[in-house]
């Protein structure tokens, strides 16, 4: 129960951690499974037996077991597989405590009012959090997420993203619905509840989650199905079911055909709800994209590949290289998926043809158990309905699971709401008897062995990774603050507690720069380089895109101010990520900036226009606000970056012709004047270099370098008149600068 009616609610309060929403969620479930596991073992010790109602569905649950071990030990990541990403904690160890979560509760659950029990806590937890997403859509939030959805209508309580909250409330509604309908009694509790499920209500429609909302549609169908089966409208109930699978392909049909607009403001209802069945733009063209790259990928996949995958949570690599331009028009550029967005294809790719059939082989054992027992009956039974709203959670999991994914908290309700149906399947049946013949020194001996064990994945795997977030925490801070000393300390500690983390991995490098970057001899900063090429020895194996890019820079950095032979390496990972990923842009920027320190303007110019020419244009009809901008800042940077490289080759006619498009995107910084004018100068045009630097005067009134750089072009244009105007403007900004009291004296001499 604990687990039941605190997991939804828990996450970070006091905002310390930067992974605040599923760490403390996933540590205290680990806690609480553990000690819950050593109560069943001391108690059917004590009771020497163990009873049991259907014993396939163990047998199912160990093959499920094996078959994700088996992928995460052949994975491309084996400590990333076995103990889940930074951010998803998917991997084969959660995935085995969710297993043991079923298990434990399929065992221990033998009559119904313990159900009620677990029901009434689901409903008082969804309550809370319902609560939660409501203070948020009313802007009373006290804590300030860094999410891109704070300060849109789209809420996420304590789930931490608007479509996880709205997986969520799919999967609580019928259980919820049904405790109004056949558990409350009194009036209160039927008001309370009701209350409950309206909030639900009101939040699942401001997650603006379409794949919830299908998934919502798709449970609404079920329920109205098995009411119209057992009132006895059998010929309406199976209509209902071929008119929604006609009007699904008819919509989908007409779309692919005639797309909806995607003019439509996205975050408004409408243009959410006329984009639910959009493939030719927005997120639905994404889904296409990812579907696309997971067929290429499993076209080329080897037998192994293929039978075991890639192991959990580790789709990130495998996709990266299917990036194109046109994914920087619907999502943010130069970023891509951890997952394929689709449950058939991300099993596949991560757990094969084994995992894959273990799962199915699981759920159509479990779907042809509830049908029989379904189908059996004329009439059902209050207890027997909860089936009924069982599988309508399951229903709204698997529509949702086409078009998104699940992380924590909805997989340990799903594995919660499946034991809940297979207590009702198994109801009625006999219970089966285990005798345990061992002497009391061996239970006591095995009870000490899983205690230990569990007590090292206790401090290894839970307070460990809270200590490891801890100190990443301070990392980040000594980071801004450009503390080298505790930025050394503290990602080492990160590193320590958390090793085979592949996030921390590859923002110990990304943190170092800061200080890598100022070419010290103090103690703190070598030891930060002999730390970072020392990580960079040991991760050799796992040449992720984000490693190598922070490879890459670390490399850059200590060529620029240790040793110019890192310029080589940094060179060679550069090249070696524009092969594997052509059409993100941050390998080429970083490698042009290098040749541009390195003197070689020529090789930076060339490969500044390769980056150009990968990215989305700005004009595509389907680039969003955000989006649009997003890829301008960095046409923005390259355009500035190609007109300074011109300038350097002395080219001065086409470094005015990129200053020129950079002011077209950005008219507003100053800086840009400032350069334009000085190419204007250096070719003696200096009504042109006065023209731009008094427009960057205007831009920047408070900044004494324009009316002084204003004077000194008057000046040399020989009309001391505005020189002299000018120098006083300057001085005003600036009265005790010393240089412009020296310049002033000159000026006086003229």
């Amino acid at each position: 129960m604990a687990i039941v009616f605190f997991v939804p609610i828990i996450f970070d309060f006091s905002v310390s951690t930067y992974n605040m929403v599923d760490l403390y969620k996933v540590v205290f479930f680990r806690l609480v499974l553990s000690l819950a596991l050593l109560a069943y073992l001391a108690k059917i010790f004590l009771r020497e037996k163990i009873s049991y109602r259907g014993g396939l569905i163990f047998s199912l649950t160990g093959l499920l077991a094996l078959s994700f071990f088996s992928s995460s030990f052949f994975s491309l990541n084996q400590g990333q597989s076995f103990w889940g990403s930074f951010l998803r904690h998917q991997g084969f160890y959660n995935f085995f405590n969710y297993l043991l979560f079923f298990a434990l509760l399929v065992l221990n659950l033998k009559e119904f009012r313990q159900v009620k029990r677990l029901l009434a806590a689901t409903l008082i937890s969804t309550g809370l959090v319902c609560f939660y997403g409501l203070i948020q859509f009313g802007g009373l939030d006290p804590i300030r997420w860094a999410i891109k959805d704070f300060g849109t209508l789209r809420i996420f309580s304590t789930l931490g993203q608007p479509n996880f909250f709205g997986h969520f409330l799919i999967m609580v509604l019928p259980l919820n619905l049904y405790f109004l309908l056949l558990v409350a009694k009194n009036f209160w509790a039927k008001f309370f509840t009701g209350l409950i499920i309206a909030a639900e209500l009101v939040c699942l429609l401001f997650t603006y989650s379409r794949a919830a909302w299908l998934g919502f549609i798709g449970l609404a169908v079920t329920l109205l199905f098995f009411w119209l089966y057992f009132r006895g409208r059998k010929k309406i109930a199976y209509g209902l079911v071929g008119v929604m699978v006609v009007g699904c392909i008819a919509i989908l049909a007409v779309n692919l055909i005639s797309p909806v607009n995607q003019k439509v403001d996205g975050l408004s209802l409408t243009g959410r709800i006329k984009s639910l069945v959009d493939l030719r733009g927005g997120s639905g063209k994404m889904r296409l994209f990812y579907l696309q790259s997971a067929l290429k990928e499993i076209k080329s996949e080897s037998g192994l590949r293929l039978f075991l995958g890639y192991g959990p949570d580790n789709l990130a690599e495998v996709l990266a290289k299917y990036y194109q331009p046109e994914w920087g028009v619907f999502e943010a550029v130069n970023t891509t998926p951890d997952r394929v967005h689709n449950w058939f294809f991300d099993q596949l790719l991560a757990v094969g043809i084994l995992g894959l059939l273990s799962i199915i082989v699981f759920y159509c054992y479990f779907i042809y158990k509830a049908i029989k027992f379904l189908f059996k009956r004329n009439k059902l039974e209050p207890e027997d309905w909860l089936l009924v709203f069982c599988l309508a959670s399951l229903v709204g999991y698997f529509i949702n699971n086409f078009f998104s994914f699940s992380l924590f908290t909805v997989s340990v309700y799903l594995y919660f709401i499946l034991a809940l149906a297979w207590f009702i399947i198994n109801r009625s049946t006999k219970e089966r008897e285990a005798n345990i013949n061992l002497t009391p020194f061996s239970r006591i001996a095995i009870w000490a062995v899983v205690l230990n064990v569990v007590l090292i994945f206790v401090y290894t795997n839970n307070f460990n990774q809270v200590l490891a977030e801890k100190n990443y925490v301070k990392a980040l801070k000594a980071s801004r603050q450009k503390d080298c000393g505790v930025l050394e300390q503290r990602l080492n500690q990160t590193l320590k507690f958390n090793p085979n983390s592949l996030y921390y991995q590859e923002n110990f490098l990304y943190l170092s720069l800061n200080c890598l970057a100022s070419a010290g001899d103090d103690k703190a900063n070598k030891k930060l380089v002999e730390d970072a090429l020392w990580l960079i020895e040991q991760t050799a194996d796992r040449q992720t895109y984000g490693l190598l890019v922070n490879q890459a820079r670390v490399y850059g950095l200590l060529g620029q101010n240790y040793d110019r032979a890192y310029y080589q390496l940094a060179e060679k990972t550069y090249n070696r990520l524009i092969i594997d990923y052509p059409y993100m842009t941050t390998a080429y920027e970083d490698l042009a900036l290098l040749k541009l320190k390195q003197g070689n303007n020529q090789a930076a110019i060339n490969i500044l226009k390769q980056a150009l020419g990968v990215l989305p244009a700005l004009n595509h009809p389907y680039l969003n606000d955000e989006h649009r901008e997003q890829i301008r800042v960095i046409v923005l940077r390259l355009t500035e970056s190609l007109a300074k490289a011109y300038f350097e080759e002395k080219n001065y006619d086409l470094a005015i012709v990129y200053f020129k498009k950079s002011l077209e995107l950005d008219p507003l910084k100053a800086t840009l004047y400032k350069n334009l004018a000085d190419v204007y100068f250096v070719k003696g045009e200096l009504d042109q270099a006065i023209k731009l630097n008094q427009r960057g005067f205007q831009l920047n009134q408070a900044d004494y370098h324009w009316p002084l750089q204003l004077s000194l072009l008057y000046r040399e244009k020989k009309d001391l008149t505005p020189a002299r105007l000018f120098l006083g403007q300057a001085l005003k900004l600036a009265p005790d600068s010393v240089e412009l009291k020296k310049y002033e004296q000159e000026l006086n001499k003229k």
